[in-house]
C-alpha cells in the first residue's frame, strides 16, 4: 500500500522547493491527492519519478512542461478576457451612475421649485379665496334669509 505524505513534508525530507514538487504534481508526474485540506502525493511513486530525474531529462519531460506552459497561458489569457470584459462593464454601470445621479439631481432641482410655487400660491390664494368666498357665502345668506 502507497505512503502518502504532504507536499511541504516531501520538500522537506528530499530537499526540493515545494513550488517545483507542486509543479511536478501539475505535470502528472505521480499520483496527488486533495483529501481534506493538506495534498498529498504517492511517495513511492515521487521516489520513482526522482530516480527517473537524476538519469537525465528526457523529451517526454520537455513536452509535458512546454504544454503546462501553453495551457497556463491559455488560462491567463482566459482572465484577460474576463477581467477585460468586468472592467467595460464596470465602465458602464458608472456611466449608468452618472445618469442616474443627473437625474435625481434635476428631480431635487425640480422639487425644490414646485415646492417654492406652492409657498407662493399658498400665500396669495388664501387670502384671495377666503374673502371672496367669504364676502360670497355671507350675500347668499342673507338672499336665503330674505
Amino acid at each position: 500500500m502507497s505512503k502518502w505524505i504532504s507536499i511541504n513534508e516531501a520538500a522537506v525530507k528530499y530537499g526540493y522547493n515545494k513550488e517545483v514538487i507542486w509543479l511536478w504534481a501539475e505535470m502528472n508526474r505521480f499520483p496527488i491527492s486533495h483529501e481534506g485540506n493538506i495534498p498529498a502525493i504517492d511517495e513511492e511513486c515521487f521516489e520513482g519519478f526522482l530516480a527517473k530525474c537524476k538519469r537525465g531529462i528526457t523529451a517526454e519531460y520537455i513536452d509535458t512542461l512546454e504544454e503546462l506552459c501553453m495551457e497556463k497561458t491559455r488560462m491567463c489569457d482566459t482572465y484577460v478576457k474576463i477581467i477585460g470584459s468586468q472592467d467595460k462593464e464596470l465602465v458602464l454601470q458608472r456611466e449608468k451612475i452618472a445618469q442616474i445621479d443627473e437625474i435625481q439631481a434635476t428631480m431635487k432641482r425640480q422639487n425644490a421649485r414646485i415646492q417654492d410655487c406652492k409657498k407662493i400660491f399658498a400665500q396669495y390664494e388664501r387670502p384671495c379665496n377666503t374673502n371672496r368666498i367669504g364676502r360670497l357665502w355671507s350675500r347668499l345668506k342673507l338672499l336665503i334669509k330674505s
